[in-house]
């Protein structure tokens, strides 16, 4: 084990494309199984008014995805983790698994958003207390920096709430969730590499491994399978957790390093979920729906009413995550609230085009 952990450790790229395709490799291996037995037992999701399939397809995609990253994660963590290291693991596994059997369960069965929404701050509160990693400094944000501890951790908990819920809300069409949250374990993974954080990165390229293999099935026309609420709540948790440890990092501690303004760049990094889920929310209210009500308003939506494919709409809202967070990174040196308006101000711009061109046509059509 010792001769293992020395060979790594002095391949450190070699271990993380071998995370990476470990991952991949397990996932891959449990994806026909569940397609088959979701087929056999029906657990099959039927098409409906709102979505954008035609075929009832399994939705226990999340399983596989999940089964890959904790397994490789908790292989690397035993032969490279220190003990603190190995019991941030544990708890990561422990916590995701909470929500992996009330996602499958909401997949099977559909189950009211407030027990969701229950498991999701017990599991989001239980992590927080088990690694004692949570939101310390707003870096400036609104003229704020440290906060008392017991609203660090409120405010967390509702981060973890937060972006959990806009990452399930993003899975719409094939290919979107997987490739934001490649994107988003990339930046992450690539930030714990920099500051020698070969665990949290390893986790995140074991996501990516997962995610990997996921899209393969997400896309295909014959085998296809959803990621399910089982898979985007699991994936939501260790995002949200990897998203507060590159916020806890401490610059002024040797060796480390952290990225000016990081929370904008970070906003930049998740703002299409976030507004996606801000404007959906906004609207089901204004005509007296319950906000987390299904419908057919999410940007990638109207992307597809625009003649896009789903792989089209994909590309262009992972393209646009990259091009926002490029631009936060070239302006990191502006004053932080200043960084904040300027990159709201040009994301908002953005992600309303779709939705403007789409009135717009439709306009066009009426007075024709």
């Amino acid at each position: 084990m010792e001769i293992l952990n020395l060979f790594l450790r002095e391949h450190l790229l070699l271990a993380f494309v071998l995370v990476l395709i470990c991952s991949y490799m397990i996932s891959s291996s449990v994806f026909p199984v569940i397609i088959y037995l979701s087929h056999i037992k029906k657990l099959t999701k039927k098409p409906n008014d709102r979505s954008s399939h035609d075929k009832s397809v399994p939705t226990l995609g999340g399983l596989a995805i999940f089964i890959g990253l904790s397994i490789t994660t908790a292989l690397v963590t035993i032969v490279m983790g220190d003990k603190t290291e190995i019991s941030e693991v544990l708890s990561i596994v422990t916590t995701t698994t909470i929500l992996l059997f009330i996602g499958i369960k909401d997949d099977l069965m559909e189950i009211s958003s407030g027990k969701k929404f229950l498991t999701q701050l017990v599991a989001a509160l239980l992590l927080i207390l088990l690694t004692g990693n949570h939101i310390t400094d707003f870096f400036g944000l609104l003229g704020i920096h440290s906060i008392p501890r017991l609203l660090c951790i409120g405010f967390t908990v509702f981060v973890y709430i937060l972006i959990i819920n806009a990452y399930n809300l993003i899975d719409g069409i094939d290919g979107l969730a997987a490739g934001l949250g490649i994107v988003f374990f990339g930046f992450c993974g690539t930030y714990f590499i920099v500051n020698t954080r070969c665990i949290d990165g390893f986790l995140s390229f074991a996501s990516i491994g997962g995610l990997v293999a996921f899209s393969r099935y997400n896309i295909s026309k014959t085998r296809k399978v959803f990621m399910g609420d089982t898979g985007s709540m699991v994936i939501g948790l260790i995002l949200t957790y990897q998203i507060v440890k590159i916020l806890s990092i401490d610059p002024s501690i040797k060796g480390n390093y952290q990225i000016n303004n990081i929370p904008v760049v970070i906003l930049a990094l998740l703002s299409y979920p976030l507004f996606d889920t801000l404007r959906v929310f906004i609207i089901r209210i204004k005509n007296k729906k319950s906000p987390f009500s299904a419908d057919r308003n999410h940007i990638h939506h109207s992307l597809i009413d625009l003649g896009l494919t789903h792989i089209q709409a994909s590309l262009l809202v992972i393209a646009y995550t990259i091009l926002i967070v490029g631009i936060a990174t070239i302006t990191r040196h502006l004053e932080v609230n200043i960084h904040m308006a300027v990159i709201l101000i040009i994301g908002i711009t953005l992600l309303s085009l779709p939705n403007y061109i789409k009135n717009k046509k439709i306009k066009e059509c009426v007075e024709l």
